[in-house]
């Protein structure tokens, strides 16, 4: 397939690289093709299965290897047809006729020549345009020794190393794609020129550093053309100041830095503890090729901030180590220019710190060093010095600022701009100042002094200045104040009281004033104990019943709260009390015998004291457990000495506890006041000291159930009514015959006229409510109720016996309307025809009439349809015969 660059598969007059392998071949489609190749490549269109389209524009190599099969599982090996297709070389088309320009962008500081450009890309890539196969081979027909250019398959690279070209600098080279020939399909191949433009350079721009105090310095005229600051530039840029404030020569590039200074000095953006500023000055080359772009570069001037001289606050700083703060922090006692304040971590990141220079005597360094260490590192520059306790001498400390802000070091490309120069130190000098500290001496008052325990027994009396703790050094007399007792002065000598019952905690302060503006202290704090005492013996006798008591109460005299009990049977108590409760389980249960109490010496006192307890146990009179009975209110009474246990002595007597008015002096309770519920009764029995009266208490539970709620009773003879049909609001009753019937009706009997019955409320105890009567009325067919409801027979109108078990015979029972074998026990019922011939006799014992007659002259004979007549005699009391018509169905 050669020129496939001309193909027109839809024949629309533009050319579209589109062929059906079907039509190539003059292959037929059939059911079951499918189409495969071998040798399309990754990324190339392949054959559409279905129906053999291919896009020869989507192959991208010119080659007789590819091949592509039409499967058929139907035809022998599994194929129609196989197919080798030679697509002949296409080399595309050049993007233009003339040159193709490319900016060159090799690096002035690099090694070797970088690559420019895929020469693909100088070749037509349109949409709907066909692309150039990628098999073929890129030559360079130009002049130029292969050093001078590199050429790796498609991709290009040179550098152009003439110069002075107007109006611009560029170079052309030339070039030939050729795709060679496949089988018959000769070669193809496309030129191209290709334009390589130098493009603009701005040079290298240097970056300097300075500070605020050498300004002056910077009083003068610089030409920033002046290869200091840029080198290799081209000459027709100009400048523009990117500071703001407009004092450069946009042309001739000179600037007066001590000007741009003053300038800033004076703007609204200066202000103390800025820094560093930043002057900046650009130098632009436009653009003289459209393929490349401008170029800049800045010229920097960086200016450091100049550090502002500090001073103490005083030449010499006198501090009393005893009326001061424990701790102080040097940094307080400098003076620092406004807006100049340096601390390390501040805004303006300056590195302060401390160090000691020396005292007289030596004495150290006021834990200047230990403190830093347990100071945060943004904290460092207040120089925590501990004054409390303090030798007296002078101390000599020096606070150093050094210059720690990082604006950016600088940068010189003046000697190689291939190879700058950096330099990231800061510019400024550091500053210091000396402060002396002068701790003043004083007298010694002694140590804080607490948590000392004395005996009232130790001694009579003693020195409070004897007691005071020291660190080394001698305790001057000062002057005592009690603390406790409004600051009163009081002597050094302390006299112990003789009437001391309880430990007494004391507080004193001890001052003294030499010199004056030192005055010193020390707080005095001890407790004076009291012997200990557990109390004077006792005895104590108890009711076995009631072991409820305190053995702390029982003790005589004014013991002490701090002792413990034991006791027989291996009894000890967590405190002093020796509580014994029988309604608290978590207490013992305590037993006769001597009970000790033992107060321990404390902290001021060591030797401890005892006290005893002698417990003795009473029995009282048995009388045995409270009690619980139920009883029917209908019971009438009960006498509770019945219900005591046999074992309780019966010489006690009842108390109505609830107030029942019910119990009688005999010990009897009459229900008949008494409503459903519970009713306690106490008996009594009286029991020799310390015991109480002994006694339990008799619950009884009265159940009075209510009565049910039955109004008298009304039916139709007809519905034959029994006993359970009988509606009752309560749950469980019972049914009698009489008002002293003992046993209840327990079948379920049908109702007689002019019955009466009676029923009564009933529980699971058998306990019953009072009876209540319930008379029965039966209505006679015709008579009506009292709701106006007629008592009568509605015999149906139609007999079809088809077994659909619907109207198959003359019903005599129908549920919800009636029963006439229970209504009417004798009846009788006959059947006649349309001529007046009987044809059917019944009662109670004769099957349902069902179109059969049961006469002697057709017994046993089917009737025929049409109209039958019945006589329907109840034979009962005043119920009158009944006769109608039907309508028998066949």
């Amino acid at each position: 397939m050669c020129d496939m660059e001309n193909v027109d598969y839809d024949n629309d007059g533009t050319p579209d690289g589109i062929i059906n392998l079907y039509d190539e071949t003059g292959y037929a489609p059939e059911p079951g093709d499918e189409w495969v190749s071998t040798g399309v490549l990754e990324g190339e269109a392949d054959v559409e299965i279905n129906n053999g389209i291919l896009r020869l524009w989507d192959l991208r190599n010119a080659t007789d290897m590819y091949f592509f099969t039409l499967r058929n599982p139907s035809c022998p090996g599994g194929y129609r047809l196989r197919l080798n297709l030679k697509l002949g070389p296409y080399a595309g088309v050049a993007v233009t006729t003339g040159f193709y320009p490319v900016c060159d962008t090799n690096d002035e500081c690099s090694d070797g020549i970088e690559m420019d450009i895929n020469l693909f890309d100088t070749l037509e890539s349109r949409e709907d345009f066909p692309l150039p196969h990628l098999n073929g081979i890129w030559t360079y027909t130009g002049t130029l020794p292969s050093t001078e250019y590199l050429l790796e398959e498609s991709i290009f690279g040179a550098t152009i190393t003439t110069s002075g070209g107007n109006p611009i600098d560029s170079q052309d080279f030339t070039f030939r794609y050729t795709v060679f020939d496949v089988d018959s399909c000769v070669s193809e191949f496309v030129d191209v020129k290709i334009t390589l433009v130098k493009p603009v350079e701005a040079g290298f721009g240097s970056t300097f550093t300075l500070c605020e105090s050498d300004i002056d310095s910077w009083d003068r005229d610089i030409n920033l053309f002046d290869n200091t600051y840029l080198i290799n530039e081209d000459e027709d840029g100009n400048w523009n100041d990117l500071t703001g404030y407009g004092l450069i020569n946009s042309i001739t590039g000179i600037v007066n830095l001590k000007e741009a200074y003053d300038a800033f000095v004076a703007s609204a953006e200066y202000a103390p503890g800025f820094g560093c500023k930043t002057f900046e000055y650009e130098y632009e080359v436009l653009s003289r090729s459209p393929v490349c772009l401008a170029d800049k570069e800045t010229v920097t001037f960086i200016l450091y901030e100049e550090l502002r001289q500090f001073s103490p606050r005083n030449a010499v700083e006198e501090i009393c180590p005893n009326s001061s703060p424990d701790q102080i922090n040097l940094f307080d006692l400098l003076e620092f220019e406004p807006g100049y304040i340096y601390v390390d971590g501040s805004v303006d990141d300056d590195f302060a710190f401390w160090t000691f220079e020396g005292s007289t005597p030596d004495n150290g360094d006021l834990n200047l060093a230990i403190n830093l260490e347990n100071t945060p590192l943004d904290e460092q520059h207040l120089g925590p010095i501990t004054i409390r306790d303090a030798r007296p001498g002078v101390y000599n400390f020096r606070y150093t600022v050094i210059p720690n802000q990082n604006c950016g070091g600088s940068l010189s490309f003046a000697n190689n701009f291939c190879s700058p120069i950096g330099n990231d130190t800061n510019p400024c000098s550091l500053v210091s100042t000396l402060v002396t500290v002068e701790i003043l001496p004083y007298d010694y008052a002694g140590q804080d002094t607490s948590g000392l325990d004395i005996c009232q027994t130790d001694t009579d009396e003693f020195s409070l200045r004897g007691l005071l703790t020291t660190d080394g050094r001698v305790i001057e007399e000062g002057v005592w104040t009690d603390n406790l007792n409004g600051g009163v002065v009081v002597d050094d000598t302390f006299i112990i009281p003789s009437d001391l019952t309880s430990s007494v905690t004391y507080s004193f302060t001890h001052t003294t004033s030499n010199p004056p503006s030192c005055p010193d202290s020390a707080i005095l704090e001890f407790t004076l104990y009291p012997e200990p005492n557990a109390g004077e013996n006792a005895t104590l006798e108890v009711c076995s019943n009631n072991l409820r008591f305190t053995l702390f109460d029982q003790l005589g005299g004014n013991p002490d709260t701090t002792g413990t009990w034991f006791g027989p049977f291996g009894y000890t108590s967590t405190d002093h009390l020796g509580v014994f409760d029988p309604d608290n389980d978590t207490l013992p249960i305590p037993g006769p015998g001597t009970y000790v109490y033992t107060v321990p010496g404390n902290p001021g006192c060591t030797s401890s004291n005892q006290s005893t307890v002698e417990v003795t146990f009473r029995d009282p009179v048995e009388v045995g457990e409270d009690i619980n009975a139920s009883y029917c209110k209908t019971d009438g009474r009960v006498n509770l000495f019945q219900v005591l246990d046999r074992d309780t002595p019966r010489t006690g007597f009842f108390e109505d506890t609830d107030g029942t008015g019910a119990l009688t002096s005999e010990g009897v309770v009459e229900f008949e006041t008494l409503a459903s519920g519970i009713y306690n009764f106490r008996y009594v029995l009286a029991n020799e000291a310390p015991c109480n009266e002994s006694s339990l208490t008799i619950a009884i539970q009265i159940i009075d159930l209510p009565e049910p709620v039955v109004g008298n009773q009304e039916f139709c003879i007809l519905d034959a009514a029994r006993l359970e049909q009988i509606e009752v609001d309560v749950l469980n009753y019972n049914w009698y015959e009489t008002l002293e019937s003992s046993t209840p009706i327990l079948d379920n009997p049908i109702l007689v006229d002019g019955q009466i019955l009676y029923i009564a409320n009933v529980d699971a105890n058998d306990c019953e409510s009072e009876r209540v009567p319930v008379m029965i009325s039966i209505l006679n067919t015709g008579e009506r109720s009292a709701e106006g409801e007629i008592c009568t027979i509605d015999f149906q109108d139609g007999i079809s016996p088809d077994g659909n078990g619907q109207n198959d015979t003359f019903a005599l029972t129908i549920d919800g309307e009636y029963n006439i074998p229970e209504a009417f026990p004798d009846f009788q019922l006959q059947i006649f025809n349309r001529y007046g011939t009987l044809v059917y006799k019944g009662n109670n014992t004769t099957e349902e009439f069902r179109g059969v007659s049961n006469v002697s002259l057709s017994d046993g004979g089917d009737l025929p349809s049409g109209t039958y007549f019945y006589i329907f005699n109840p034979n009962f009391e005043n119920n009158l015969p009944i006769q109608g018509s039907f309508y028998l169905a066949k």
